[in-house]
């Protein structure tokens, strides 16, 4: 295992949220999850009820959403109500949505 690797492996157990399916994430990687409230498209935003309450996070046509089996799942803007997610997310004015996991 080159050092790189390992370093990365590491990185990844000791992530406070399980993985992303493709994403690598970094210190500035944020997790929440719960189900989704609404999807404006038009606006850019989904809006999901974590245990914080509800967070809303910019999603743009490039956020991978992956199903259960970590495959890709379709385009967040088609995420239905009540949809159970995991959001991996920068903040970057405002949560700007890296990738969406079903759960």
């Amino acid at each position: 295992m080159t050092s790189a690797a390992f370093a990365l492996a590491l990185a990844l157990l000791a992530l406070p949220y399980p993985a992303p399916r493709q994403l690598q994430p970094t210190n500035d990687t944020k997790c929440d999850w719960g189900p989704v409230v609404q999807v404006d498209s038009p606006k850019g935003e989904l809006k999901v009820t974590t245990a914080a309450g509800v967070v809303t996070f910019k999603i743009g046509p490039d956020v991978q959403v992956f199903d259960k089996d970590g495959k890709p799942a379709g385009a967040a803007t088609a995420l239905a109500a009540g949809t159970r997610v995991r959001v991996y997310y920068l903040l970057a004015d405002g949560a700007k949505a890296q990738e969406i996991d079903l759960q």
